[in-house]
């Protein structure tokens, strides 16, 4: 189950940036984010069982992580978004993954340059095994200075 929150954190990071302008809508620097999952399904793959989980990481976002991140759907080329709104405080989109069956919707409001929230829901299916994600994120600016946080990789704290 790990393994799927991680990717579902990773998608929600990488959603984050499709398509937003040139100029960030939040401050650069570190940034904590909480995601808390709630998985379901009546064909939940051995191993993986179904319930909550909360993750708290922290990311440093930096101009040029951002202008990079604006490439983002070029990575993305299997996933389809659609739906898409972006504002100068909210982002939304339905996404569509055939090869893996995913389906979802994103929706992130940015309620300051200092914090933002955001919904997420999807519907996978894990080679037979269908399951629902459901996922609340709250992110707040914690500093300028992201100390040893890599631009280029996020950190998961404990």
């Amino acid at each position: 189950m790990k393994t799927l929150l991680y990717v579902g954190s990773a998608l929600i990071g990488g959603a984050l940036m499709f398509q937003m302008p040139a100029t960030p809508p939040m401050k650069m620097g570190l940034w904590e984010t909480t995601s808390s999952f709630s998985m379901t399904g009546p064909q939940m793959p051995p191993g993986m069982a179904a319930g909550n989980q909360t993750i708290k990481a922290r990311q440093c976002f930096t101009p040029e992580t951002w202008a990079k991140s604006l490439g983002a759907s070029q990575r993305q080329q299997s996933c389809t978004r659609s739906n898409e709104v972006f504002t100068s405080n909210h982002y939304s989109f339905d996404l569509s993954c055939p090869n893996s069956g995913t389906t979802g919707h994103f929706d992130m409001t940015f309620d300051s340059k200092e914090s933002g929230h955001a919904t997420l829901h999807m519907d996978m299916n894990n080679n037979g095994h269908a399951m629902s994600m459901n996922s609340t994120i709250e992110s707040h600016f914690v500093s300028a200075d992201c100390g040893s946080v890599s631009p280029d990789r996020p950190q998961m704290v404990h």
